[in-house]
């Protein structure tokens, strides 16, 4: 009996030492800030800072100049919301310019503390001298490449040797880095809901809409936080440098084509506002969006043959109508987000799954959209959002590029097909209308995907006989803007990524392409890009084009050992310091400013290749 009782006392303290363990471990998980910092979107005095933590909650941002000996700490709150994969924002104001800081940043009174240090824009208004620098111009510099795979597969690894060459390089050297697209690639993707839920400690009934009405979104959460984790150099790097994103398709999946064109049946294109979702959790809000509305998610029912598409608890009234983009809906499977070639020929999804136009709005409830439903039932839909952006720096004006969005089904066989359009009409249009009226000396369009190289290897998808990644499809619209951006009579530099080579192509007197890459995704062979020569002319298609430089890998180099990372510098001279006494300053503008384009290889930081381009000489 007392032996009994002995091993019950005993299992009773057992057990209450094991729930209590629970608790604490939950308790430290729920204190944690689980990824980030990261910083984004910097001017002359503001900066944004991003973490995600473990449950939903407030953070504290804490920041003081770095030089300050009065150790002045300034403070600013800040909210993760489980809708967002308990991730959150802020925006740090009324920072002095051209100043380094340091900062902090604390989740729960006794949770973690992360931080690290930034450096705000010049000024304007701290340059102006009114006889040699009347409008106030300064030289700045940032990064940028694209294609950061950690997948073994594709890629060098999670070592990420690019990052800590640019790190050991670049940290205090910059002003800010644009990673243009596919910094993610897909892994993870069919992690169910329901490990996100068990993650969360909820029910099914307590998930946000957004897990409701597009469950795989949790499998993209996944794919970030892993990336996040295993990347340490990459995440001190984001810790450091405030960044601009792109996302192309393998922040969406793998070869996303036709999410513009109404009509378009296919699992990989009705992704894309799922892709597009969890991008600004994690990515996006680092840009300058201009536009409020959201990616609207909800579930509607469908009677074949009708043009409404009827939801009751959306209430469209509160819908933007100048701010969206078209609808989807959603092909409803567990494995809709997953980058794999055999359930490319499955028919496996929602019937009424497709690209659809959105005609009009008939009530608070309902839609008209074209085509026409092919069948009764109900299914989870998205209206995609704008993600187009532009930031200026001193003479320089950035345009930051949707080419997912709104991109048509293109055909490889008609690649001037009259009016198909990448970029959708009102993004055509925006961009032109701000570069016409823009004063800008330097234009830099940021591309996700090459403007005069194809991308014709590599195929990952069923649909590869069909496959160019380029503008090299979109002819039509690439003359057009080649035709719009000749007139400006300005340097226009288009910056892409997508091909994991980099180049340097000059297409005008005043156009050029520069390509940035990779960051750590294996390299393309020659005979994925149109087996280009490595410089010299080159005609594709109807325009010949000069590569002044480029990295490429010959066709006979083993996929395995194509590893060979690079990344690219651009440094803007305005202004030269010309003071009366050797240690001050007198900033003289040059009358004709240059830009300088530098290319590194990733593992070792050597220079590969420089070009130098200023504002075009007056005439006599």
């Amino acid at each position: 009996m007392i032996k009994i009782r002995f091993f019950l006392t005993l299992i009773l303290w057992m057990t209450a030492l094991f729930i209590l363990s629970i608790g604490v471990a939950q308790e430290r998980t729920a204190e944690n800030i689980t990824h980030g910092p990261i910083l984004g979107h910097v001017t002359d005095s503001t900066i944004r800072i991003w973490i995600r933590t473990g449950f939903p909650g407030k953070f504290t941002v804490t920041y003081s100049k770095s030089e300050s000996h009065l150790n002045i700490v300034d403070k600013v709150f800040g909210f993760t919301y489980r809708s967002d994969d308990n991730a959150g924002w802020v925006t740090l104001k009324n920072l002095y310019p051209d100043t380094h800081y340091n900062y902090e940043v604390g989740y729960n009174r006794n949770g973690d503390r992360l931080g690290g240090t930034f450096k705000t824009l010049p000024s304007i208004k701290d340059h102006i001298d009114p006889e040699y620098n009347p409008k106030g111009l300064f030289n700045f510099r940032f990064e940028f490449g694209s294609c950061a795979s950690q997948n073994s597969d594709n890629s060098i690894g999670p070592s990420l040797p690019a990052y800590t060459t640019m790190l050991r390089e670049l940290k205090d050297n910059i002003d800010f880095a644009i990673m243009n697209g596919d910094w993610l690639y897909e892994e993870n993707r069919d992690q169910p809901a329901s490990v996100w839920l068990a993650q969360q400690e909820i029910s099914k009934s307590r998930q946000p809409d957004i897990v409701t009405h597009a469950p795989t979104i949790t499998g993209v959460w996944e794919n970030y936080r892993i990336y996040m984790s295993r990347g340490t150099n990459l995440m001190d790097w984001h810790r450091s440098i405030p960044s601009y994103f792109t996302f192309d398709d393998h922040e969406l999946v793998n070869d996303i084509w036709g999410a513009g064109t109404a009509g378009r049946r296919d699992r990989r294109t009705v992704f894309r506002d799922i892709g597009t979702a969890a991008w600004y959790d994690y990515l996006g809000w680092a840009n300058p969006i201009d536009f409020g509305q959201k990616v609207h998610f909800g579930s509607a029912r469908f009677k074949k043959n009708s043009n409404v598409l009827y939801d009751s608890k959306s209430d469209f009234d509160q819908l933007n109508m100048d701010e969206i983009a078209n609808l989807h809906v959603h092909w409803g499977t567990p494995t809709a987000g997953v980058d794999d070639i055999k359930l490319d020929s499955l028919n496996d999804g929602n019937p009424n799954s497709m690209v659809y136009d959105i005609l009009g709005k008939i009530d608070k409830h309902r839609l008209k959209i074209s085509p026409n439903a092919p069948a009764n039932g109900k299914g989870a839909y998205s209206i995609g959002r704008k993600s187009y952006s532009k930031f200026t720096v001193a003479n320089c004006d950035f345009f930051l590029l949707d080419t997912r969005t709104n991109r048509e089904w293109h055909d490889t066989s008609q690649r001037d097909k009259p009016g198909l359009t990448m970029l959708g009409r009102e993004q055509y249009t925006w961009l032109t209308t701000e570069m016409d009226k823009s004063e800008a000396d330097f234009f830099f369009v940021v591309s996700s995907v090459p403007f005069m190289i194809p991308h014709i290897g590599a195929g990952g998808y069923a649909m590869a006989n069909n496959k160019d990644e380029s503008w090299t499809v979109f002819l039509d619209e690439r003359e057009k803007l080649i035709s719009f951006w000749e007139e400006l009579d300005r340097p226009v530099f288009v910056l892409t990524g997508d091909l994991h080579n980099s180049f340097a192509i000059k297409i005008t007197d005043q156009i050029y392409e520069f390509c940035s890459g990779p960051h750590n995704s294996l390299n393309h062979q020659l005979l994925d890009e149109g087996n280009r020569p490595k410089s010299g002319p080159f005609k594709f298609d109807k325009r010949e084009m000069d590569i002044l430089w480029s990295s490429f890998l010959l066709n006979d180099i083993p996929r395995s050992e194509r590893k060979y990372p690079h990344y690219c510098v651009v440094q803007i001279n305005n202004v030269f310091n010309s003071p009366k006494k050797v240690g001050s300053q007198r900033w003289v503008a040059y009358e004709y400013p240059q830009v300088i384009f530098q290319y590194f290889d990733g593992r070792n930081g050597e220079l590969r290749y420089s070009e130098t381009i200023s504002t075009r000489r007056l005439k006599e």
